[in-house]
């Protein structure tokens, strides 16, 4: 006990009162944030929508080379009409040197497909789902060529380039006939192999006399 004849270690009434108080403040912080937010459970995304192609791929409407005595053949050699073409230059990127910043060499190709009447109306079809990254949402079929130095150069390129794609396209594709299993034939065929395999193997057993 000090001099004063108060215990050090006993809390003074100043102390009690400010433990007090902070408790209560505890209690008033408590009482205000409790039940400002509920907890709800994770619920996943929906999944995203398919977003609908730019052409109608109907394929009820495509046709198939489903015979070998079908008349539909690949031309050799297809005709394309340079007047209904849309033919433009501009400068080229390619080889050149310094000449491709003063020439326009590039050239562009550009066309209507749905109008182009010179051109089978199955193959256009066919054209718009295999080439549909040359083709435009305005429907106009585009191709380029910048491979060479000269105009007549890369004009012919852009014109091959055109007809490979028209033979690519112009082929019908054939029916692919889904697999259903092993014939009747087949069957009998494996039953039979399997006894003759299990009656030379029971003549290969331990004889008892």
């Amino acid at each position: 006990i000090s001099q004063c004849g108060k215990n050090p270690f006993t809390p003074s009434i100043w102390t009690l009162h400010q433990q007090s108080n902070g408790d209560n403040v505890d209690q008033t912080k408590q009482q205000d944030f409790e039940n400002t937010w509920t907890y709800l459970p994770y619920k996943a995304p929906p999944p995203p929508k398919k977003t609908k192609s730019r052409f109608n791929n109907n394929n009820s409407t495509r046709q198939f080379s489903n015979s070998a005595n079908d008349d539909w053949t690949v031309p050799e050699f297809i005709q394309i009409p340079e007047d209904q073409l849309q033919i433009s230059f501009s400068r080229s990127s390619g080889a050149g040197g310094q000449n491709v910043n003063k020439v326009n060499t590039k050239v562009e190709l550009r066309f209507h497909l749905d109008s182009a009447k010179w051109i089978p109306q199955e193959v256009r079809q066919r054209l718009k789902s295999n080439e549909s990254n040359r083709i435009s949402n305005e429907g106009m079929m585009t191709v380029t060529s910048q491979e060479y130095r000269t105009q007549a150069q890369n004009r012919k390129d852009a014109l091959k380039k055109l007809e490979d794609i028209l033979r690519n396209s112009w082929a019908r594709p054939k029916v692919r006939k889904m697999r259903k299993g092993l014939s009747k034939k087949t069957k009998e065929n494996r039953r039979e192999m399997k006894k003759r395999i299990g009656e030379k193997k029971a003549s290969r057993r331990r004889v008892e006399f």
